[in-house]
């Protein structure tokens, strides 16, 4: 699976990259203090606000073509609706990081598509 949709980053970008780069910059800052509650919400073993926090963070991660990341989430998301902590939570930030960087970088014409 690749990193970025590409097409999806065009699309959300309209031509005009530089005002969709501070909000995946953005992202980071917030994807950082989301998985942070997530964390805190499994330890307790709050379920269903850690689904509601991997549903939202799903949901932006594909918004913003970071499919990798996405699918990660969804993937964890699945697992926690089953009450099971997600053998790959761990991933999860430097995945987020990772797609950051990658789309920031897309959008500033540093990367070119696949």
């Amino acid at each position: 699976m690749d990193l970025l949709n590409t097409g999806q980053i065009d699309a959300m970008a309209s031509d005009t990259p530089e005002l969709l780069l501070p909000i995946v910059s953005d992202f980071e800052a917030s994807g950082r203090e989301s998985l942070s509650k997530l964390h805190e919400a499994l330890t307790e073993m709050r379920y269903d606000e850690a689904k509601a926090i991997l549903h939202q963070l799903k949901g932006a991660a594909g918004t913003m073509g970071m499919v990798e990341f996405q699918e990660l989430c969804r993937e964890c998301e699945d697992q926690v609706a089953a009450h099971t902590i997600p053998p790959r939570f761990g991933e999860l930030g430097g995945l987020m990081i990772q797609s950051v960087h990658g789309a920031a970088a897309y959008l500033r014409g540093e990367q070119t598509p696949p």
